[in-house]
């Protein structure tokens, strides 16, 4: 497989116009929207009458058409700036576009990736329960047969973009002995639906702008056309969507370490202790060359796993089964190495801006607390390395 890429100019146009953007309309709002911990409402429509939300969408379906790395892109430049504004976008693109473009129907397609690609509606995705997270075939929301539909019954947790969403795509059990092996149906939700309500919102260490929400589903009754591929293959939607959302997690990390290593180095150059700048310092100068190396080397991953899934296409259908597997291992590597790669980045800019590092509302004490979640989310770095370690077993290195 080859390692060779660069950004085309179209591409490196676009990172332009999202940066600027960033700077103009989110940066401004990022530290009293983390004060107040509240939705950004007003930069998130902005962003969705920019196509922010459907960058790699094709055009027929209202998208920009700029595939994984045009999204990687964004993610990178917006994780530069807010991780709260990149996990808004991500759960909404990675986790409810991606589904719907390689699984929908056109009929699906037109009622819901087209308006939430031209960012007329907000998704999110849900899987998580009280007693399965990790285990994520252990899915307990019960998907009945009832006539032609489904009644769907049980409750969801840490449902980003839950609170806002105006679809909610819900993997539920139409058999819970079978687990993931066709027990698990994906089902799309929207909000309004009788029965589907959003329950409490997690107060939580970080990620102030998003919202962490419980759904609860009481016999909520829904027909066929609310079934995202086959009866049974949710556990397979649920994975392609996860495949994607670990990578461009991985870029939306990239963004967060290249704002703490500048934050770091420009308060090393201008902190004087003993005379001289603490930059003049090795032990100051090994921690940068340190976060350097590892902004370096994730950029190459990142990018590399966005190409490879792009030349991949969004129609599994085509994929063939070694292709598969390569996919989720390099998107778990990844979304791995960026996580923790990351908290080690920003960990060390917050020792090298000292005390100032540690007081509450601090760019990089921000980053700090926003971070964490990383080796949680999109699938518990143990659960990451479970998945690299099993295929390496099956197809070795």
């Amino acid at each position: 497989m080859g390692f060779e890429f660069s950004f085309t100019p179209d591409q490196e146009a676009f990172r332009e116009a999202v940066r600027a953007f960033l700077e103009r309309e989110v940066r401004p709002i990022v530290a009293a929207m983390d004060e107040s911990e509240t939705f950004p409402t007003a930069t998130v429509r902005k962003m969705q009458a920019e196509g922010y939300f459907g960058v790699p969408v094709p055009e027929e379906y209202g998208g920009l058409g700029l595939g994984k790395v045009g999204y990687c892109i964004l993610l990178e430049e917006i994780g530069k700036v807010d991780a709260s504004h990149a996990a808004i976008v991500g759960a909404h693109t990675s986790l409810g576009v991606t589904p719907l473009l390689a699984y929908g129907t056109e009929e699906q397609k037109k009622r819901w990736l087209v308006p939430a690609a031209k960012g007329e509606k907000l998704l999110a995705f849900s899987l998580t329960e009280p007693g399965s997270g990790s285990d994520s075939g252990a899915v307990h929301t019960a998907a009945q047969p009832d006539g032609d539909g489904w009644t769907l019954t049980g409750t969801k947790i840490y449902v980003t973009n839950g609170q806002e969403a105006d679809t909610v795509l819900v993997m539920a059990a139409n058999d819970a002995k079978k687990g993931p092996s066709g027990g698990v149906t994906a089902f799309l939700l929207d909000r309004g639906l009788p029965g589907f309500s959003v329950g409490r919102c997690e107060k939580k260490m970080g990620l102030h702008g998003t919202s962490t929400a419980e759904l609860i589903l009481d016999h909520v009754h829904v027909g066929p056309e609310r079934v995202l591929h086959e009866v049974g293959k949710g556990f397979h939607v649920a994975m392609t969507a996860l495949d994607v959302g670990r990578v461009s997690l991985g870029a939306a990390s990239l963004g967060g370490m290249q704002a703490a290593c500048g934050e770091a180095l420009a308060f090393a150059q201008n902190r004087t202790q003993f005379g001289l700048p603490i930059s003049e310092y090795e032990a100051i100068q090994f921690k940068l060359a340190d976060m350097a190396m590892s902004i370096h080397a994730l950029r190459l991953m990142v990018y590399h796993a966005a190409a490879n899934q792009d030349r991949l296409g969004s129609d599994p259908s085509k994929w063939g089964r070694l292709e598969r597997a390569a996919k989720t291992r390099e998107a778990a590597v990844v979304k791995c190495l960026a996580s923790e790669w990351a908290s080690d980045v920003i960990d060390e800019a917050l020792q090298i801006h000292g005390g100032l590092g540690y007081i509450r509302g601090t760019p990089i004490e921000r980053a700090y607390r926003d971070a964490r979640i990383s080796e949680i989310f999109e699938g518990t770095n143990e659960i990451q390395r479970v998945v690299i370690a099993r295929d390496l077993m099956s197809r070795g290195l």
